[in-house]
């Protein structure tokens, strides 16, 4: 508490030292409100008048944070848990339900989805791209986002990059220090054509060790590889197309248990891992001199991932059609249909297996939304998504969403969604041995998970009210609270032992078996301020708190996956400073506080991340940031999926950002 006491007495002594000419060059807290954000609706909206709880990222966000991965810019979110596993392992969530593989989050980079299908999650390490290249980052906590469908159940992280239009020329940049030694970055673009512009890029990264909490390292250091392009065109006066792609390779160890379940002896060891793929994007858009917009895009995924002990293999097709028109002068409506098909699995004989091998699902998707304008200042949002998939079949999911302009500074707004989140591979196929056991000599006590076929999906009916407005000039606020419904989770239930005699030693197996019999109560709020403390200083604190209130229907055996449900800190808290020192000087620093966990798996922290920058003409800049400053590591995620949780370590380093 000392120390966290220290770091906001630091912050404040800020706006002593910064000089007095001068002005911030970021958008005024007006424009902030009216910043456009799309993916709310799959249109574009003003940001103060969306009936969500919206929190955007932009470019100049992601440059002062110093973040050197895509999960330490996330954690500028009010409501975003981020915590970090091992060095190449994060659990990063909204709302509750914390884990590697946190399965009620969707995640996409221009409108793909990076969520994979085998175990509901999101693999960070394999979500790697240049910072530098992305125009912002909108985050919707809560099922705010239902037109994209089944698993954006607790909310949607759409990251958007930039157009290739805006990146002409060269840049260059290599980062290193303490944890980060190196990472180099080279990125060219230019014109094609007359109607055309593109990039193109090549990145390398290595992230050291990190240390077990006992001191020990944790050999879990890791590197990528990886190359990518864009491309934007201006076919006509109406129609623009865009064309990007990239291909990755990762290789890094990690440091697990053998067995799943924690057993006597089970020694530690490291293990190696390496995933690899890439991914075609292609979109196309029609503007109507009407005012209708009609777009088609389609993608190609692939990846091939070596992880506990097992072949991940993944390939995914999707096409999207999408229109938007007016009718009259109060309907505004967004439809569209879409379909994916998936291959996955892993191949027989590893840790791991499913049941087929591999397959592929197919899944088949429609949505309509249609904002009423019920006055000048009222409107009123109705819409559903509805979906076939290869698992349960029809699914809906419907929202009702209202916002109203009190003045042309202040809304009010309110929703009630209902959102599902589909069987994953593991949960309906699986067969793997979670912990193995000598009683004595002749007796051998096995416990083993197998996936139900029947699983059906998990749904969430959640109701939220928000406020949002510019009070002053200066000062700006955002706050949100949300109740939320939560049936058919996931459970894992024992079934009658099986007994093996026909050869020694005797084979004691406790089946467990997939389940739906988990429910919970969730309620919290976030709230963020945006203040201009000055004319070159900003404060924006933020604070989130969750309550979770977890449950088993009757009959329910489970004792495994209950603890899941209380892997999310009650209470976080932080707060971001930036400060134009001069003209050619930043410096910013941010300071997190995050309560224990529920389950006791890792204790309150606190962490200080600070970053000084300067400009050395138009073409140069230099920052050193320095990380975790309060103290010299910490934990934030304990073991998990037979991985052991790794200190988080402060961390030191500097980077030069060339323009040419």
């Amino acid at each position: 508490m000392i120390d966290t006491l220290r770091a906001i007495w630091l912050i404040a002594l800020i706006p002593q030292l910064a000089w007095p000419q001068g002005g911030l060059a970021d958008a005024s807290l007006e424009q902030l409100l009216n910043t456009p954000v799309t993916s709310v609706s799959k249109k574009e909206q003003k940001l103060a008048r969306t009936a969500a709880a919206v929190f955007v990222i932009s470019q100049d966000d992601i440059r002062r944070s110093g973040a050197a991965s895509l999960p330490d810019v996330l954690r500028m979110v009010p409501g975003v848990d981020v915590a970090q596993i091992d060095a190449n392992a994060w659990a990063i969530t909204i709302r509750g339900f914390n884990s590697r593989y946190s399965s009620k989050l969707l995640v996409l980079v221009d409108g793909r989805s990076v969520y994979t299908p085998g175990f509901s999650g999101v693999y960070w390490d394999q979500l790697d791209m240049p910072l530098v290249d992305i125009e912002r980052i909108e985050v919707i906590r809560g099922p705010g986002a239902t037109v994209w469908g089944a698993n954006a159940m607790n909310g949607v992280i759409n990251i958007i990059t930039k157009s290739s239009k805006a990146t002409k020329g060269g840049l260059a940049e290599v980062t290193a220090g303490s944890g980060v030694q190196p990472v180099s970055m080279v990125r060219y673009g230019d014109t094609l054509g007359s109607s055309g512009t593109y990039r193109a890029f090549a990145k390398y990264s290595r992230f050291t060790d990190t240390a077990l909490p006992d001191g020990s390292p944790a050999a879990d250091g890791w590197s990528r590889m990886q190359g990518g392009f864009r491309s934007d065109w201006t076919l006509t006066p109406h129609d623009s197309m865009t064309v990007e792609g990239d291909l990755f390779s990762n290789q890094g160890s990690q440091t697990r248990y053998h067995w799943f379940e924690p057993v006597p002896g089970d020694q530690p060891f490291t293990e190696g891992m390496a995933s690899a793929g890439g991914n075609l994007v292609a979109s196309w858009n029609h503007a109507a001199a009407s005012g209708s917009e009609t777009s088609v895009r389609g993608y190609f995924d692939t990846y091939r991932r070596s992880d506990l002990g097992t072949i991940e293999l993944t390939k995914t097709l999707d096409l999207d059609f999408q229109n938007h028109f007016a009718v009259g002068e109060r309907h505004d409506i967004v439809w569209g249909a879409g379909f994916r098909a998936t291959r996955s699995g892993a191949p027989a004989g590893y840790a791991i297996e499913l049941t087929p091998p591999l397959r592929t699902d197919r899944l088949y998707s429609v949505f309509f939304q249609d904002e009423i304008a019920l006055t000048g200042s009222l409107w009123l949002t109705l819409g559903s998504k509805v979906e076939h998939n290869a698992y349960t079949g029809f699914e809906y999911e419907p929202s009702v969403r209202m916002a109203w302009a009190l003045t042309n500074r202040h809304t009010v707004w309110a929703a009630a969604s209902r959102a599902i989140r589909q069987p994953s591979r593991e949960e309906t196929g699986v067969s793997v041995e979670l912990a193995q056991l000598p009683l004595d000599p002749y007796t051998l006590l096995t416990t083993r998970l197998y996936g139900n076929p029947h699983f059906q999906s998990e749904e969430l009916r959640d109701v939220e009210v928000g406020y949002r407005a510019e009070w002053t000039k200066r000062l700006s606020f955002d706050a949100d609270a949300f109740l939320s419904f939560y049936r058919h989770l996931s459970t894992i239930e024992f079934q009658p032992q099986i007994v093996n005699a026909a050869s020694l030693p005797v084979r004691i197996e406790i089946p467990l078996v997939y389940a739906n019999l988990g429910r919970a109560t969730n309620y919290g709020a976030e709230v963020s301020v945006a203040w201009a403390a000055s004319s070159r200083w900003r404060i924006a604190p933020g604070y989130s708190w969750l309550h979770t209130n977890p449950g088993l229907e009757p009959g329910s055996t489970d004792q495994l996956s209950r603890d899941l449900l209380l892997d999310s800190p009650e209470h976080a808290f932080q707060v971001r400073s930036t400060v134009n020192v001069s003209p050619g000087l930043e410096w910013g620093q941010t300071l997190y506080w995050t309560a224990r966990l529920p389950d006791g798996g890792a204790p309150n922290h606190a962490r200080l991340d600070t970053r000084l920058a300067w400009r050395l003409g138009e073409r140069t800049e230099i920052s050193l940031v320095a990380q975790n400053l309060l103290r010299p590591r910490f934990l934030e995620y304990s073991s998990t999926f037979q991985i052991l949780g790794a200190q988080v370590q402060r961390s030191v380093f500097g980077k030069i950002t060339w323009t040419f």
